[in-house]
């Protein structure tokens, strides 16, 4: 008499995915630090030596100048009014660039450096409307019709500029190399072994 014994399936655990960073937490914060202070000091250099909307102080001749500004609105003369509205704004940005950083599965080191430069504008500008209701602008390019900014500004668009470059970048390598997805195995059907009984 044969009796046939069928053995389990074997359960397939999936690993847990981790966040992948090229760019580690310390290095992260460590340029969003940079970015804040060095913006801060700044703008405290420029409040000691300059007058608001007084005379500029050049520095690359009549191109590029030192005119003190206190802005309450964005860009370009944008919501003159609108010190509150830019200060919730503010505050999203940096909440958003930090979930990003720390929740997505894959942050590689150019996403990591823009997502902290921008980080560190954003607080920047954000304590200025915070503790004076306008943000300090100095830097002044005549070269070009340009609103005056200042280093947090700088550092925000550095960091757009790189997420940029970064889709495009990305867009060219999966046009060039086109993913293939791997191969599926079947799945290991069940094994029968006859087991033999006196």
């Amino acid at each position: 008499m044969q009796k046939v014994a069928t053995a389990p399936l074997r359960e397939q655990v999936q690993p847990e995915a981790h966040p992948v960073r090229a760019l580690r937490p310390v290095y992260f914060y460590l340029i969003v630090s940079i970015v804040f202070f060095s913006d801060q000091l700044s703008k405290h250099w420029v409040q000691t030596h300059l007058i608001p909307e007084g005379p500029s102080r050049p520095i690359f001749g009549s191109a590029f100048l030192l005119t003190l500004t206190h802005n309450t609105g964005g860009a370009w003369g944008l919501l003159p009014r609108g010190n509150p509205l830019f200060i919730v704004f503010a505050i999203v940005a940096a909440i958003t660039l930090l979930y990003a950083y720390h929740r997505m599965l894959h942050v590689d080191l150019l996403v990591g450096t823009s997502f902290a430069l921008a980080l560190g504008g954003a607080l920047g500008n954000l304590t200025d409307r915070l503790s004076l209701g306008y943000v300090v602008d100095f830097f002044d390019v005549r070269i070009i019709q340009w609103p005056i900014f200042n280093i947090a500004d700088s550092a925000i668009t550095l960091g757009i500029t790189l997420l940029i470059i970064h889709f495009f970048v990305s867009l060219w390598n999966e046009k060039a190399h086109p993913h293939t997805p791997p191969a599926v195995e079947p799945a290991e059907a069940p094994c029968s072994e006859p087991m033999q009984t006196e």
